[in-house]
């Protein structure tokens, strides 16, 4: 069974943290190299209109385009905004949002940032393998370090089993 995100349910803020880090434990416990990804600059100005090119226009061509494979695609990604807006006693320089990726896939980190470019205008892209890192767990927490800002529209994920 595939875990999927249900669809605009009204949820507190705890039960979307509590989603976003069992979608990064179900990730992370799979057999698979997993990805942190940072996308900046990607022009969106809303969490909206980011999650839209991130679920339709780059994970829905991904998981298309590898429909018949055997490789595995595994995602769950948070939409934040600037370090300044979320601090929210500082003016901003911007306010474009930006989005971190956890991916546990089998497809190359080449051909996964290939799809990113060719998703977005002129993107930031930071791809780190945190596979064999020991500290992967931090991240969750790192995930959720705006959690007062975190709403439905700030979060998706997509996890098959193995």
């Amino acid at each position: 069974m595939t875990l999927i995100k249900k669809k605009k349910t009204s949820k507190s803020t705890q039960m979307i943290v509590d989603d976003i880090i069992y979608s990064f434990y179900k990730i992370t416990s799979q057999n698979t190299p997993i990805y942190a990804i940072t996308i900046t600059n990607t022009d969106c100005k809303t969490t909206e209109e980011l999650r839209f090119h991130l679920t339709n226009k780059l994970f829905n061509r991904i998981h298309k385009d590898y429909k018949q494979s055997l490789e595995v695609l595994n995602y769950s990604f948070v939409i934040e905004y600037p370090t300044k807006v979320s601090m929210g006693n500082q003016v901003p320089d911007n306010c474009e949002v930006h989005t971190h990726i956890i991916l546990g896939t089998t497809i190359s980190k080449e051909h996964i940032e290939y799809y990113i470019q060719t998703t977005f205008k002129n993107p930031d892209i930071l791809i780190e393998d945190i596979t064999k890192r020991d500290d992967k767990m931090n991240y969750a927490n790192y995930l959720i370090k705006q959690k007062h800002l975190l709403t439905d529209d700030s979060y998706n994920y997509k996890i098959k089993p193995r």
